[in-house]
């Protein structure tokens, strides 16, 4: 599978785009844990890129095991990924 336990990814949407993650679990079909520069939550696979590195980490890893691992990779040095910006609609009339 491409979301296993390990595998290192970009995140495409939120606060947090553009940062690099560790999946720690896989929940469902469509959610999996993630962990690294960005706080540990439960993320939509749909918001995550997969990239070809794997980090041997286990479930039971915590942060500082994770940032780690990163950190031996090179990952955390390397600059963020840009990721490209949503349109936003603006209201041309705000009614109250």
């Amino acid at each position: 599978m491409i979301y296993d336990t390990g595998r290192v990814c970009v995140k495409l949407t939120g606060k947090e785009a553009g940062k690099y993650c560790v999946v720690i679990d896989k929940l469902d079909n469509n959610f999996v844990l993630i962990e690294g520069e960005v706080t540990r939550k439960r993320c939509n696979i749909s918001h995550l890129e997969p990239l070809d590195m794997v980090l041997k980490v286990s479930k039971t890893s915590d942060k500082a095991e994770i940032l780690s691992a990163m950190n031996e990779e090179g990952l955390i040095a390397k600059k963020r990924v840009a990721v490209g910006k949503r349109a936003v609609k603006k209201n041309a009339k705000r009614t109250k």
